[in-house]
Protein backbone atom coordinates (compact mmCIF):
# COMPACT_ATOMS: atom_id res chain seq x y z
CA UNK A 1 0.00 0.00 0.00
CA UNK A 2 3.06 2.36 -0.46
CA UNK A 3 3.30 3.01 3.02
CA UNK A 4 6.10 5.61 2.47
CA UNK A 5 3.53 7.75 0.82
CA UNK A 6 0.84 8.44 3.62
CA UNK A 7 2.32 10.82 5.48
CA UNK A 8 1.31 13.20 2.32
CA UNK A 9 -1.39 11.34 1.12
CA UNK A 10 -4.42 13.41 3.24
CA UNK A 11 -2.27 16.49 1.61
CA UNK A 12 -2.63 16.29 -1.69
CA UNK A 13 -6.28 14.64 -1.50
CA UNK A 14 -7.32 17.61 0.05
CA UNK A 15 -5.71 19.75 -2.97
CA UNK A 16 -7.28 17.79 -5.45
CA UNK A 17 -10.67 17.97 -3.70
CA UNK A 18 -10.65 22.11 -3.26
CA UNK A 19 -9.35 21.99 -6.79
CA UNK A 20 -12.30 20.35 -8.03
CA UNK A 21 -15.06 22.66 -5.64
CA UNK A 22 -13.59 25.79 -7.02
CA UNK A 23 -13.65 24.79 -11.06
CA UNK A 24 -17.11 23.45 -10.23
CA UNK A 25 -18.12 26.68 -8.53
CA UNK A 26 -18.95 25.08 -5.31
CA UNK A 27 -18.53 26.11 -1.76
CA UNK A 28 -5.00 -3.03 30.13
CA UNK A 29 -8.64 -3.89 32.82
CA UNK A 30 -11.07 -5.81 31.93
CA UNK A 31 -13.13 -3.84 28.97
CA UNK A 32 -15.56 -1.48 30.99
CA UNK A 33 -18.63 -0.47 29.07
CA UNK A 34 -20.32 2.90 28.88
CA UNK A 35 -22.47 3.46 32.19
CA UNK A 36 -26.44 3.02 31.50
CA UNK A 37 -27.19 5.96 32.95
CA UNK A 38 -25.51 8.38 31.19
CA UNK A 39 -27.62 10.45 28.75
CA UNK A 40 -26.10 12.63 26.10
CA UNK A 41 -27.76 16.29 24.91
CA UNK A 42 -27.49 15.61 21.09
CA UNK A 43 -28.57 12.47 19.98
CA UNK A 44 -27.40 10.72 16.63
CA UNK A 45 -26.05 13.67 14.34
CA UNK A 46 -26.23 17.14 14.28
CA UNK A 47 -25.73 19.75 11.63
CA UNK A 48 -24.78 23.53 11.77
CA UNK A 49 -28.31 24.43 12.08
CA UNK A 50 -28.14 23.36 15.33
CA UNK A 51 -27.95 26.67 17.69
CA UNK A 52 -24.69 26.51 20.08
CA UNK A 53 -26.64 26.09 23.41
CA UNK A 54 -28.94 23.57 22.06
CA UNK A 55 -26.91 20.86 22.77
CA UNK A 56 -24.94 22.31 25.95
CA UNK A 57 -25.95 20.99 29.85
CA UNK A 58 -27.19 23.71 32.49
CA UNK A 59 -24.70 26.40 32.42
CA UNK A 60 -24.16 26.17 35.63
CA UNK A 61 -22.51 22.75 35.50
CA UNK A 62 -18.64 22.35 35.98
CA UNK A 63 -17.05 22.28 33.19
CA UNK A 64 -15.11 19.43 32.33
CA UNK A 65 -11.82 18.92 30.05
CA UNK A 66 -10.80 16.30 28.01
CA UNK A 67 -7.84 15.12 26.01
CA UNK A 68 -7.77 13.63 22.06
CA UNK A 69 -4.28 12.24 20.84
CA UNK A 70 -3.93 12.26 16.73
CA UNK A 71 -1.49 11.61 14.27
CA UNK A 72 -2.98 13.87 11.79
CA UNK A 73 -0.29 15.95 9.53
CA UNK A 74 1.41 18.84 10.76
CA UNK A 75 1.44 21.10 7.90
CA UNK A 76 -2.13 21.23 6.77
CA UNK A 77 -4.20 18.59 8.61
CA UNK A 78 -3.34 19.56 12.48
CA UNK A 79 -3.93 23.79 11.93
CA UNK A 80 -7.50 23.08 10.31
CA UNK A 81 -8.60 21.04 12.92
CA UNK A 82 -7.48 23.59 15.65
CA UNK A 83 -8.45 26.77 14.01
CA UNK A 84 -11.65 25.63 12.61
CA UNK A 85 -12.82 22.02 14.15
CA UNK A 86 -11.57 22.47 17.65
CA UNK A 87 -13.26 25.91 17.78
CA UNK A 88 -16.51 25.01 16.55
CA UNK A 89 -17.16 22.36 18.50
CA UNK A 90 -16.44 24.33 21.80
CA UNK A 91 -19.25 26.72 19.97
CA UNK A 92 -21.78 23.76 19.77
CA UNK A 93 -20.24 22.66 23.81
CA UNK A 94 -18.85 25.32 26.12
CA UNK A 95 -18.61 23.44 29.20
CA UNK A 96 -16.50 20.78 27.79
CA UNK A 97 -13.09 21.68 26.82
CA UNK A 98 -10.96 19.58 24.03
CA UNK A 99 -7.30 19.59 24.63
CA UNK A 100 -5.67 18.37 21.51
CA UNK A 101 -2.63 16.96 21.29
CA UNK A 102 -0.68 15.85 17.91
CA UNK A 103 1.46 12.85 18.38
CA UNK A 104 3.05 12.66 15.41
CA UNK A 105 2.87 9.53 13.21
CA UNK A 106 5.88 7.25 13.35
CA UNK A 107 5.91 6.40 16.87
CA UNK A 108 2.16 6.74 17.56
CA UNK A 109 1.17 3.26 18.50
CA UNK A 110 4.35 2.89 20.96
CA UNK A 111 3.08 6.51 22.56
CA UNK A 112 -0.59 4.59 23.22
CA UNK A 113 0.68 2.10 24.33
CA UNK A 114 3.40 3.11 26.96
CA UNK A 115 0.80 5.54 28.20
CA UNK A 116 -1.99 2.43 28.63
CA UNK A 117 0.95 0.70 30.91
CA UNK A 118 1.79 3.96 32.78
CA UNK A 119 -2.22 4.85 32.69
CA UNK A 120 -1.78 7.73 31.16
CA UNK A 121 -3.70 7.58 28.15
CA UNK A 122 -6.01 10.17 26.69
CA UNK A 123 -9.38 10.61 27.41
CA UNK A 124 -9.78 9.82 23.05
CA UNK A 125 -8.02 9.04 20.67
CA UNK A 126 -7.76 8.58 16.84
CA UNK A 127 -6.16 5.35 15.79
CA UNK A 128 -5.50 3.31 12.88
CA UNK A 129 -8.43 0.69 12.64
CA UNK A 130 -6.04 -2.11 12.53
CA UNK A 131 -5.01 -1.48 16.64
CA UNK A 132 -8.34 -1.53 17.95
CA UNK A 133 -8.63 -4.91 18.63
CA UNK A 134 -5.33 -5.13 20.43
CA UNK A 135 -6.07 -2.10 22.16
CA UNK A 136 -9.45 -4.22 23.36
CA UNK A 137 -8.57 -7.08 24.99
CA UNK A 138 -5.56 -5.44 27.13
CA UNK A 139 -8.45 -3.92 28.34
CA UNK A 140 -7.58 -0.37 27.47
CA UNK A 141 -11.20 0.81 25.91
CA UNK A 142 -14.36 1.22 26.60
CA UNK A 143 -17.38 -0.20 24.80
CA UNK A 144 -19.88 1.97 23.56
CA UNK A 145 -22.84 -0.13 22.43
CA UNK A 146 -24.39 1.31 25.74
CA UNK A 147 -23.79 4.47 24.75
CA UNK A 148 -26.96 6.44 24.33
CA UNK A 149 -27.25 7.60 20.49
CA UNK A 150 -24.60 4.69 19.46
CA UNK A 151 -27.42 2.22 17.65
CA UNK A 152 -28.29 5.63 15.81
CA UNK A 153 -25.24 6.87 14.51
CA UNK A 154 -23.57 2.85 13.76
CA UNK A 155 -26.61 2.86 11.60
CA UNK A 156 -25.08 5.96 9.73
CA UNK A 157 -21.93 5.09 8.73
CA UNK A 158 -20.68 2.38 6.06
CA UNK A 159 -20.91 -0.82 6.80
CA UNK A 160 -17.25 -2.26 6.32
CA UNK A 161 -15.85 0.77 8.38
CA UNK A 162 -17.91 -0.11 11.12
CA UNK A 163 -16.83 -4.21 11.32
CA UNK A 164 -13.39 -2.68 12.09
CA UNK A 165 -14.61 -1.09 15.51
CA UNK A 166 -15.70 -4.95 16.68
CA UNK A 167 -13.93 -7.03 18.92
CA UNK A 168 -15.84 -10.28 20.80
CA UNK A 169 -19.18 -9.20 20.34
CA UNK A 170 -18.66 -5.60 21.35
CA UNK A 171 -17.95 -2.02 19.61
CA UNK A 172 -14.86 -0.55 21.23
CA UNK A 173 -14.52 2.60 18.57
CA UNK A 174 -16.06 4.17 15.80
CA UNK A 175 -14.84 4.82 12.49
CA UNK A 176 -13.72 8.22 11.64
CA UNK A 177 -12.19 8.54 8.22
CA UNK A 178 -11.75 5.76 5.56
CA UNK A 179 -10.01 4.63 2.54
CA UNK A 180 -10.72 1.81 0.08
CA UNK A 181 -9.11 0.37 -3.46
CA UNK A 182 -11.35 0.73 -6.97
CA UNK A 183 -10.10 0.32 -10.00
CA UNK A 184 -7.44 1.91 -12.20
CA UNK A 185 -7.92 1.25 -15.48
CA UNK A 186 -5.59 2.54 -18.51
CA UNK A 187 -7.80 3.53 -21.44
CA UNK A 188 -5.49 3.65 -24.31
CA UNK A 189 -4.70 -0.01 -23.32
CA UNK A 190 -8.62 -1.08 -22.84
CA UNK A 191 -8.73 0.29 -26.52
CA UNK A 192 -6.45 -2.38 -28.02
CA UNK A 193 -8.37 -4.76 -25.85
CA UNK A 194 -11.77 -3.69 -27.88
CA UNK A 195 -13.18 -2.01 -25.03
CA UNK A 196 -14.05 1.51 -25.30
CA UNK A 197 -14.91 1.95 -21.57
CA UNK A 198 -14.20 0.13 -18.31
CA UNK A 199 -16.14 -2.86 -18.08
CA UNK A 200 -18.65 -3.32 -15.70
CA UNK A 201 -18.14 -7.10 -15.46
CA UNK A 202 -15.42 -8.79 -14.67
CA UNK A 203 -16.58 -11.28 -17.25
CA UNK A 204 -16.22 -9.30 -20.33
CA UNK A 205 -12.57 -7.88 -19.37
CA UNK A 206 -11.07 -11.22 -18.82
CA UNK A 207 -12.86 -12.54 -22.34
CA UNK A 208 -11.34 -9.38 -23.82
CA UNK A 209 -8.06 -10.33 -22.44
CA UNK A 210 -8.27 -13.71 -23.80
CA UNK A 211 -9.40 -12.72 -27.21
CA UNK A 212 -7.24 -9.91 -27.92
CA UNK A 213 -3.79 -10.04 -25.58
CA UNK A 214 -3.18 -13.81 -25.46
CA UNK A 215 -0.28 -14.38 -23.37
CA UNK A 216 0.44 -10.52 -22.14
CA UNK A 217 -0.59 -10.14 -18.87
CA UNK A 218 -3.12 -7.15 -18.94
CA UNK A 219 -4.11 -7.00 -14.70
CA UNK A 220 -1.92 -6.10 -12.11
CA UNK A 221 -1.27 -7.77 -8.29
CA UNK A 222 1.49 -6.25 -6.47
CA UNK A 223 1.87 -9.21 -3.79
CA UNK A 224 -0.50 -12.06 -2.44
CA UNK A 225 -0.67 -10.07 0.56
CA UNK A 226 -3.84 -9.74 2.18
CA UNK A 227 -4.20 -5.74 1.02
CA UNK A 228 -3.53 -7.02 -2.64
CA UNK A 229 -4.93 -10.07 -3.04
CA UNK A 230 -7.98 -10.25 -0.70
CA UNK A 231 -9.96 -7.80 -3.10
CA UNK A 232 -9.50 -10.66 -6.10
CA UNK A 233 -10.37 -13.24 -2.93
CA UNK A 234 -13.73 -12.10 -2.12
CA UNK A 235 -14.26 -10.45 -5.36
CA UNK A 236 -14.32 -14.34 -6.61
CA UNK A 237 -16.45 -15.32 -3.97
CA UNK A 238 -13.96 -16.55 -1.19
CA UNK A 239 -14.63 -16.13 2.69
CA UNK A 240 -11.91 -15.66 5.22
CA UNK A 241 -14.29 -16.40 8.68
CA UNK A 242 -18.12 -16.43 9.96
CA UNK A 243 -19.63 -13.46 10.50
CA UNK A 244 -18.39 -12.75 13.67
CA UNK A 245 -14.62 -13.08 13.22
CA UNK A 246 -13.90 -16.16 15.54
CA UNK A 247 -13.95 -19.35 13.11
CA UNK A 248 -11.63 -19.55 9.69
CA UNK A 249 -12.51 -23.43 9.45
CA UNK A 250 -15.52 -23.96 7.42
CA UNK A 251 -15.24 -20.93 5.43
CA UNK A 252 -11.58 -20.08 4.47
CA UNK A 253 -11.17 -23.57 3.52
CA UNK A 254 -14.76 -23.41 2.36
CA UNK A 255 -15.59 -24.98 -1.74
CA UNK A 256 -16.21 -21.29 -2.31
CA UNK A 257 -12.90 -19.96 -1.07
CA UNK A 258 -10.80 -23.04 -2.68
CA UNK A 259 -12.83 -21.78 -5.99
CA UNK A 260 -11.71 -18.42 -5.54
CA UNK A 261 -8.23 -19.06 -5.38
CA UNK A 262 -8.18 -21.48 -8.04
CA UNK A 263 -10.10 -18.59 -10.20
CA UNK A 264 -6.67 -16.42 -9.48
CA UNK A 265 -5.16 -19.02 -10.43
CA UNK A 266 -6.32 -19.48 -13.95
CA UNK A 267 -5.46 -16.29 -14.01
CA UNK A 268 -2.59 -16.32 -13.31
CA UNK A 269 -1.94 -19.58 -14.87
CA UNK A 270 -3.01 -17.92 -18.45
CA UNK A 271 -1.13 -14.90 -18.17
CA UNK A 272 -3.79 -12.72 -17.60
CA UNK A 273 -3.17 -11.26 -13.75
CA UNK A 274 0.73 -10.75 -12.69
CA UNK A 275 1.76 -11.27 -9.13
CA UNK A 276 4.42 -8.97 -9.20
CA UNK A 277 6.53 -10.48 -6.23
CA UNK A 278 6.12 -13.61 -7.85
CA UNK A 279 6.92 -13.01 -11.45
CA UNK A 280 8.95 -10.20 -11.16
CA UNK A 281 7.06 -7.86 -13.72
CA UNK A 282 6.64 -4.08 -13.53
CA UNK A 283 5.36 -2.56 -10.74
CA UNK A 284 1.64 -1.43 -11.62
CA UNK A 285 1.90 2.04 -10.50
CA UNK A 286 4.86 2.20 -13.34
CA UNK A 287 2.74 0.16 -15.73
CA UNK A 288 -0.39 1.30 -15.86
CA UNK A 289 0.73 4.53 -17.48
CA UNK A 290 3.11 2.32 -20.20
CA UNK A 291 1.61 -0.18 -22.45
CA UNK A 292 1.80 -2.96 -19.98
CA UNK A 293 -1.52 -3.58 -18.37
CA UNK A 294 -4.86 -2.29 -18.30
CA UNK A 295 -6.09 -2.31 -14.61
CA UNK A 296 -4.68 -2.68 -11.25
CA UNK A 297 -6.77 -1.74 -8.02
CA UNK A 298 -5.47 0.97 -5.72
CA UNK A 299 -6.70 3.66 -3.28
CA UNK A 300 -7.43 6.90 -4.20
CA UNK A 301 -4.07 8.53 -3.23
CA UNK A 302 -3.18 7.15 -6.61
CA UNK A 303 -4.33 10.01 -8.36
CA UNK A 304 -3.43 12.58 -5.41
CA UNK A 305 0.40 11.40 -6.47
CA UNK A 306 0.11 11.14 -10.49
CA UNK A 307 -1.14 14.76 -11.31
CA UNK A 308 -1.46 13.81 -15.19
CA UNK A 309 -3.86 10.59 -14.82
CA UNK A 310 -5.79 12.21 -17.73
CA UNK A 311 -3.14 13.05 -19.90
CA UNK A 312 -2.44 9.66 -19.62
CA UNK A 313 -5.75 7.91 -20.01
CA UNK A 314 -6.03 7.02 -16.73
CA UNK A 315 -9.62 7.11 -14.88
CA UNK A 316 -11.05 5.54 -11.55
CA UNK A 317 -13.98 3.36 -12.41
CA UNK A 318 -15.53 0.91 -9.72
CA UNK A 319 -14.16 -2.96 -9.14
CA UNK A 320 -16.09 -4.17 -12.07
CA UNK A 321 -18.30 -7.40 -10.44
CA UNK A 322 -17.90 -11.35 -10.83
CA UNK A 323 -21.27 -13.06 -10.63
CA UNK A 324 -23.02 -10.10 -10.02
CA UNK A 325 -20.91 -8.68 -7.19
CA UNK A 326 -18.26 -6.21 -6.64
CA UNK A 327 -15.52 -5.80 -3.81
CA UNK A 328 -12.72 -3.99 -2.12
CA UNK A 329 -10.62 -3.81 1.28
CA UNK A 330 -11.07 -0.94 3.54
CA UNK A 331 -8.52 1.15 5.54
CA UNK A 332 -8.72 4.04 7.62
CA UNK A 333 -8.86 5.39 11.52
CA UNK A 334 -10.68 4.55 14.28
CA UNK A 335 -12.46 6.75 17.42
CA UNK A 336 -11.77 4.95 20.43
CA UNK A 337 -12.78 6.18 24.28
CA UNK A 338 -9.93 4.81 26.72
CA UNK A 339 -11.20 3.86 30.16
CA UNK A 340 -9.28 5.73 32.33
CA UNK A 341 -11.29 8.74 31.33
CA UNK A 342 -13.32 10.30 33.93
CA UNK A 343 -15.66 12.14 31.68
CA UNK A 344 -17.05 9.27 29.24
CA UNK A 345 -20.28 11.47 28.82
CA UNK A 346 -18.16 13.93 27.59
CA UNK A 347 -15.70 11.98 25.30
CA UNK A 348 -18.34 11.03 23.74
CA UNK A 349 -19.89 14.08 22.60
CA UNK A 350 -16.64 14.75 21.47
CA UNK A 351 -16.53 11.33 18.99
CA UNK A 352 -20.12 12.38 18.10
CA UNK A 353 -19.63 15.42 17.03
CA UNK A 354 -16.63 14.19 14.94
CA UNK A 355 -18.88 12.18 13.02
CA UNK A 356 -21.68 14.57 12.51
CA UNK A 357 -22.10 15.31 8.51
CA UNK A 358 -20.72 18.80 9.23
CA UNK A 359 -17.13 17.98 10.65
CA UNK A 360 -17.05 14.98 8.19
CA UNK A 361 -17.42 17.32 5.04
CA UNK A 362 -15.19 19.80 6.66
CA UNK A 363 -12.16 17.36 7.33
CA UNK A 364 -13.02 15.71 3.98
CA UNK A 365 -13.01 18.74 2.35
CA UNK A 366 -9.99 20.55 3.78
CA UNK A 367 -8.02 17.47 5.50
CA UNK A 368 -8.52 14.71 2.59
CA UNK A 369 -10.28 12.67 4.93
CA UNK A 370 -12.61 10.34 3.00
CA UNK A 371 -15.99 10.05 4.83
CA UNK A 372 -17.40 7.53 6.70
CA UNK A 373 -20.67 8.90 6.86
CA UNK A 374 -23.28 7.67 4.32
CA UNK A 375 -24.61 10.91 4.01
CA UNK A 376 -21.47 12.85 3.60
CA UNK A 377 -20.56 10.79 1.12
CA UNK A 378 -23.64 12.22 -0.50
CA UNK A 379 -22.65 15.84 -0.42
CA UNK A 380 -22.57 17.24 -3.38
CA UNK A 381 -18.83 18.37 -3.26
CA UNK A 382 -17.87 15.00 -2.59
CA UNK A 383 -20.42 13.47 -5.48
CA UNK A 384 -19.37 15.92 -8.11
CA UNK A 385 -15.45 15.26 -7.63
CA UNK A 386 -14.58 12.43 -10.27
CA UNK A 387 -12.33 10.65 -7.81
CA UNK A 388 -13.91 10.66 -4.37
CA UNK A 389 -17.26 9.91 -6.29
CA UNK A 390 -16.13 6.82 -7.48
CA UNK A 391 -14.25 5.59 -4.27
CA UNK A 392 -17.14 6.72 -2.02
CA UNK A 393 -19.62 4.38 -3.71
CA UNK A 394 -16.85 1.43 -3.91
CA UNK A 395 -17.27 1.74 -0.37
CA UNK A 396 -20.60 0.08 -0.81
CA UNK A 397 -18.93 -3.47 -1.77
CA UNK A 398 -15.73 -2.75 0.52
CA UNK A 399 -14.94 -5.36 3.68
CA UNK A 400 -13.04 -5.48 6.60
CA UNK A 401 -9.88 -7.35 7.04
CA UNK A 402 -10.19 -9.40 10.23
CA UNK A 403 -10.14 -7.63 13.39
CA UNK A 404 -7.93 -9.55 15.94
CA UNK A 405 -5.11 -8.81 18.49
CA UNK A 406 -3.32 -11.08 16.38
CA UNK A 407 -3.35 -8.76 13.08
CA UNK A 408 0.19 -9.29 12.32
CA UNK A 409 0.26 -13.27 12.47
CA UNK A 410 -3.56 -13.58 10.65
CA UNK A 411 -1.98 -11.20 7.97
CA UNK A 412 1.33 -13.68 7.32
CA UNK A 413 -1.00 -16.73 7.28
CA UNK A 414 -3.06 -15.38 4.56
CA UNK A 415 0.13 -14.37 2.34
CA UNK A 416 1.51 -17.65 3.40
CA UNK A 417 -2.34 -19.86 2.19
CA UNK A 418 -2.00 -17.85 -0.70
CA UNK A 419 1.37 -17.79 -2.27
CA UNK A 420 2.49 -20.82 -2.50
CA UNK A 421 -0.65 -21.79 -4.38
CA UNK A 422 0.31 -19.41 -6.84
CA UNK A 423 3.45 -20.52 -7.24
CA UNK A 424 2.10 -24.12 -8.24
CA UNK A 425 3.85 -25.70 -5.03
CA UNK A 426 0.75 -27.07 -3.35
CA UNK A 427 -3.06 -27.09 -4.14
CA UNK A 428 -5.51 -24.43 -3.27
CA UNK A 429 -7.54 -26.85 -0.56
CA UNK A 430 -4.80 -28.00 0.98
CA UNK A 431 -3.36 -24.85 1.62
CA UNK A 432 -6.26 -23.20 2.82
CA UNK A 433 -7.39 -26.11 4.85
CA UNK A 434 -4.09 -25.72 7.04
CA UNK A 435 -3.97 -22.13 7.45
CA UNK A 436 -7.64 -22.51 8.72
CA UNK A 437 -6.74 -24.15 11.73
CA UNK A 438 -4.09 -21.89 12.40
CA UNK A 439 -5.76 -18.52 11.71
CA UNK A 440 -8.29 -20.26 14.06
CA UNK A 441 -6.00 -20.67 16.93
CA UNK A 442 -5.05 -17.02 16.29
CA UNK A 443 -8.70 -16.29 16.90
CA UNK A 444 -9.29 -17.67 20.37
CA UNK A 445 -6.29 -15.04 21.59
Amino acid sequence: MRKKYLRLITFFMAAMLMAAVVLAGCRSQEPSSAKDDEKTQDEGISEDKDSPDSNTDDETKEKVKITFWHNYGADKETPYFNETILPLFHEKFPNIEVEAVAQGNDQYQQLIVTAMGTNTTPDVARIDLTHLAGFAKQGALVALDDMEGFAELKDKVFQSTLDSNFYQGKYYGLPLDTNCKAAVFNLNNLSKLGLSNPPERMEDLIEAIRKNSPGKYAISVSSAGEWDMLPYFWLFGGVLTDDGYTKASGYFDSQQSIDALNKIVELHNDKILTVKDIDGTADAWDGIKTDEYAMFFEGPWFFAFNADWKETGLVPALIPTYNGKSASITGGESIVMFNSTKNQKAAFEFMKFLLSEEVQVLMGVNMGQMPVLKSAAENQQFRENEVWSVYLKQLDNAMTRIPSPQKSVIEQYIKDAFDPVLRGEISAEESLKKYAVLIDQELTK
